[in-house]
């Protein structure tokens, strides 16, 4: 049986995980149980997840980029890929109600840490 997520209307675990994952605004996740809709949520914890996620990648992006070797190339693309997915299935569902907001806002910040962190990254990288 497949694993089921919990709704955040009534609290069941009754939403199944690929239905999770592709809940969106435009097209939100029905629990069978009280028929509340919800969307995959954007927490702080995940919003950290994702950065951390991002960190570790582009540094390793940088060393195989200077190994040369593709090997690593794909291996750090896969890590990335697998740790995005594994994210996205763990992170809960939201009332509908809430979400558009909390959206936008968690992809500010996402996108400004990324840009600010890869400006300094490579701005310090390319000084010496």
């Amino acid at each position: 049986m497949a694993k089921l997520s919990r709704c955040p209307h009534c609290g069941q675990d009754t939403i199944a995980r690929l239905v999770k994952l592709m809940a969106r605004a435009r097209a939100p996740a029905i629990c069978p149980a009280c028929g509340g809709r919800s969307c995959t949520g954007i927490t702080p914890l995940s919003l950290l997840s994702f950065f951390v996620l991002i960190l570790v990648c582009g540094t390793l992006l940088r060393a195989a980029g200077r190994l040369g070797n593709r090997w690593t190339l794909l291996g750090v693309l896969a890590l990335f890929i697998g740790g995005f997915l594994y994210i996205s299935f763990h992170t809960g569902l939201v009332k509908l109600e809430r979400y558009p907001m909390q959206r936008n806002i968690a992809i500010a910040v996402v996108a400004l840490l990324a840009v600010g962190f890869s400006w300094w990254w490579f701005s310090r990288g390319s000084a010496g």
